[in-house]
């Protein structure tokens, strides 16, 4: 992960491949949006089925996924300072994540932070330029 501070712009430039990830699972999610619709509009004379049930759940979990990373997940990969609230720090199963918070209500996630160093140096540096640790 290369997290840089560039002072002309006044942006932070994260290069990290979270773009393109977030691109795939979206597209998988519509695709699964549109499977689950077209297999849940085919109804039989008996009624609704098991697997009608079984598209109906998998369409709704999509729909969830797929508000959660277009309303609530951001992956910009050049942050403007002034868009950014703060840095939050989270412990899930032991490891510490870490993420920017926006002021359009968004996340930013630091997904590849893996050792202390890293995490530190991050630190540091969104210290040094203003935003809130």
């Amino acid at each position: 992960m290369d997290i840089n501070y560039n002072q002309k712009d006044k942006t932070i430039d994260i290069k990290d491949g979270l773009k393109s990830q977030y691109f795939m699972i979206k597209a998988l999610m519509i695709l699964n949006l549109v499977n689950a619709l077209l297999n849940v509009s085919y109804i039989s004379e008996d009624g609704i089925g098991f697997m009608q049930i079984i598209w109906l759940i998998l369409g709704i979990v999509s729909i969830v996924v797929l508000y959660f990373f277009f309303f609530k997940k951001s992956s910009q990969e050049k942050i403007e300072i002034k868009t950014i609230e703060r840095l939050t720090e989270k412990t899930v199963f032991g490891s510490k994540r870490m993420s920017l918070k926006l002021k359009n209500g968004k996340s930013r996630d630091l997904a590849y932070l893996k050792t202390s160093e890293e995490i530190s140096k991050v630190k540091k540096m969104l210290a040094k330029i203003g935003v809130p640790v």
